[in-house]
């Protein structure tokens, strides 16, 4: 009797776990490409900010803090919630961890051994983070990369923008004065430095993706390089705006089928090349 007992207690167990499972399975959200793409560019993003905290913290102290302190503000409490569905321990972890890194640079100038640990800690749990909260499929998709390529382009501009010390709001009055003049003062360097860090990495990921003996893939790559030269050469914002409009986003529509809102006129940041139908599944 005991033993029938005991089998049954584990039977019950072993039900409870697996209806338990299958509800988590049932109501975790669902990323589309789209999605996906934008928590891409986010991993893509800390990875940039915490090696500029690195390679700032020998010389520019102030500089590297506001790098770390960055990276808290890719992380929105939508991102931590859809984390959550996925995996709860990710997400605290991903939390602390983040907390962890920043706090660091809040005791005077930390270690170099330290802040290289604590941003190995947050590139592990972040490749964890990406791997639960995105499903394979997705992460192979060159729709989905293309997409993240148009992101951190959009990730450039924005830092750039912001370098130069224009809000959205003045960006047409300003950049009529600042196209006049080829001289640029950055006023903020750990945006300039993020600006160059997100265009670095948007021509790395095209060249893992692009399509060979094409013309348009010719035009792309050197549409891409033209923009870094332009914020690598402080250019004035517009010049940086027209590459995009003109040459990087058309291009990109063209050749992955994007549906990117194209700007009709060059506006401030965060307006440039949205994703268009939510098509990318």
């Amino acid at each position: 009797m005991n033993r029938i007992l005991g089998f049954s207690t584990l039977g019950f167990v072993l039900l409870v776990a697996f209806y338990s499972n299958a509800n988590y399975f049932i109501f975790a959200h669902t990323f589309s490409g789209d999605e996906s793409a934008s928590f891409l560019t986010t991993a893509e993003m800390m990875k940039i900010e915490s090696q500029l905290a690195q390679k700032d913290l020998a010389s520019y102290a102030t500089t590297a803090k506001e790098h770390a302190q960055h990276t808290t503000e890719l992380i929105k409490a939508n991102d931590t919630k859809e984390i959550n569905e996925r995996n709860p321990r990710l997400a605290t972890e991903l939390n602390n961890t983040l907390s962890d890194f920043v706090k660091t640079f809040d005791s005077g100038k930390p270690s170099e051994s330290t802040v290289k640990d604590k941003a190995s800690n947050l590139d592990d749990i972040m490749a964890e983070v990406v791997s639960a909260r995105i499903d394979k499929q997705q992460l192979d998709n060159v729709t989905v990369k293309a997409l993240v390529v148009n992101n951190l382009v959009g990730e450039t501009l924005e830092h750039y923008n912001s370098s130069l010390g224009m809000s959205e709001a003045s960006h047409d009055k300003n950049n009529t004065s600042s196209s006049n003049s080829n001289e640029t003062k950055i006023r903020d360097q750990a945006d300039y430095e993020s600006a160059q860090g997100a265009v670095t990495r948007a021509i790395d990921l095209y060249n893992e993706i692009k399509p060979s003996g094409s013309a348009n893939s010719t035009e792309l790559v050197n549409a891409l390089s033209s923009l870094k030269d332009e914020i690598d050469g402080k250019s004035p914002f517009d010049q940086a705006d027209k590459i995009v409009d003109d040459k990087i986003t058309p291009l990109l529509n063209d050749m992955f089928k994007l549906k990117l809102a194209v700007e009709e006129n060059h506006g401030g940041e965060g307006e440039h090349a949205s994703p268009g139908n939510d098509t990318h599944k």
